[in-house]
């Protein structure tokens, strides 16, 4: 599939207020840094009860690495698309970029979403109802991140 060069004058789309767009990007970027500060703590905590030899902390290892990454998915998304022009405008191909890149990301983590829940119903059947919750709890996290990146593909989508 080829695509035409993009004329570099029609690739941005002004925004109607630029000052909103860049508090948007900032408080973005600091919720990013929030979030991969506070999820660091499952990420640690499932890989330290998998150090000890304790399986329900594999939801945490995993799906907690996986969280963080997404968050940093999503804040580089976002922040790909207002590259370049101090603010003003929105780059339509970076956008297409980003749109992209967050579903991809959608994508991954329904794909991870359904392998938690699979382990944790395997698990439980095997006995151990501790990998249930803890599979549980990252999950709700995960499916917030991917309930997220789903609103922001939307709203881009209708202004793109």
């Amino acid at each position: 599939m080829e695509t035409s060069p993009v004329d570099a004058r029609d690739d941005r789309i002004p925004l109607a207020d630029p000052a909103k767009a860049r508090r948007g990007a900032r408080r973005t970027v600091f919720a990013g840094i929030v979030l991969v500060v506070l999820l660091t703590g499952f990420t640690a905590g499932g890989t330290a009860m998998l150090a000890a030899g304790e399986i329900p902390g594999l939801p945490f290892a995993v799906g907690g690495a996986l969280a963080q990454a997404a968050v940093i998915a999503i804040v580089a998304a976002v922040l790909r698309a207002r590259t370049g022009d101090g603010g003003r405008s929105l780059s339509r191909s970076g956008a297409a970029a980003s749109l992209r890149i967050l579903g991809g990301l959608r994508r991954l983590l329904l794909v991870a979403l359904v392998a938690l829940a699979v382990y944790a119903l395997v698990r439980l059947v095997l006995g151990d109802p501790w990998t249930l919750l803890t599979a549980a709890f990252i999950s709700l996290f995960l499916w917030l991140l991917y309930r997220g990146a789903g609103r922001i593909r939307r709203d881009w989508t209708s202004s793109v």
